[in-house]
């Protein structure tokens, strides 16, 4: 039974395609054939993966095959409601799946007999807005042999305003007129740069600001803890599954007064340094420690025994 997981065009920066990828890596190294059906047979050229590729033009009716379809393309949904294979959403934002599941009951209008959840929080409206479909939960991974700290920070605050990109502005100006102190430190965006690039200059800066908005779970501000970075800033929906106040400066959403005074107390525990430092890293360790790569792996296998062979 081949397991396909279609995947729109790989050269858009997105974190969903990238866990498309490494679930039918996961897949494959456990004995799973699987494979990813990307529109133009390329792999990504922004992160490195070893996945198996065919292009869309070889997917055809046939029964020994699962589709697994991105939980917000609706007309992929209808177009292969009517197939004789399969059909799992692989749903890494809820927000975004309401694009794929407007005006039907729930997936199972298209044929879809399991959904896979990146997060708890993806999990949790998934049971509720598809209920009766079983859910499973494969949580995201940090690699922490790419994202790993530099051997001397840079006094700069990173950034990816991709999705704040008006709110980036207010904070940068606002903040530099309040605190002078800081006018040293400087705000480097990161935003469209290839996994490797990514974490190359997350793990040189010193602060993570994170602006997630309308995220299943919000990846980055993990990666940057990995990377050795205080992190700061707002913890969206998805994050407030592992943000707490031992790893991270958080403010409520939208409350830029407070994500003013958060960020300035970040930079405070960073130029303090030592001690305090350890400490708060010790915390970040242990976040980051409950999202591996082999804990993915392991969801994975556990989803996929559970859906091919239950």
């Amino acid at each position: 039974m081949r397991i396909t997981f279609l995947c729109p065009p790989a050269e858009k920066l997105n974190g969903g395609i990238k866990y498309i990828f490494r679930m039918a890596e996961a897949l494959q190294a456990d004995g799973f054939s699987a494979v990813v059906a990307e529109q133009n047979q390329r792999h990504p050229e922004w992160f490195v993966s070893a996945a198996k590729l065919i292009g869309y033009d070889a997917l055809v009716p046939r029964n020994d095959e699962v589709l697994v379809l991105p939980e917000d393309q609706p007309e992929l949904l209808r177009t292969l409601a009517s197939w004789p294979q399969r059909k799992i959403v692989y749903c890494q934002n809820h927000f975004y799946a309401a694009i794929g599941a407007l005006g039907s009951r729930t997936y199972a209008d298209f044929g879809v007999s399991a959904i896979l959840c990146g997060s708890v929080t993806i999990q949790r409206y998934c049971a509720e807005r598809h209920a009766g479909i079983p859910v499973y939960l494969v949580p995201c991974a940090i690699d922490t042999a790419l994202f790993k700290p530099a051997p001397a920070k840079t006094p700069e605050i990173a950034l990816i305003p991709r999705k704040r990109p008006i709110e980036a502005i207010y904070l940068q100006d606002t903040f530099r007129h309040r605190s002078p102190q800081w006018q040293h430190v400087a705000w480097s965006p990161l935003d469209n740069l290839p996994e490797s690039a990514l974490a190359e200059r997350l793990g040189q800066a010193a602060v993570f600001l994170a602006l997630s908005r309308l995220d299943g779970f919000g990846l980055t501000p993990l990666e940057a803890m990995a990377a050795g970075c205080v992190v700061t800033g707002f913890t969206d929906f998805g994050g407030q599954e592992y943000a707490t106040p031992q790893n991270g400066f958080w403010a409520a959403e939208d409350d830029f007064p407070a994500c003013l005074q958060a960020l300035d107390e970040a930079l405070k525990l960073w130029q303090a340094g030592d001690d305090p430092l350890a400490a708060y890293r010790a915390n970040t360790h242990a976040t980051v420690a409950h999202y591996t790569p082999e804990a993915f792996a392991a969801a994975a296998r556990a989803a996929w025994t559970s859906i091919l062979y239950a």
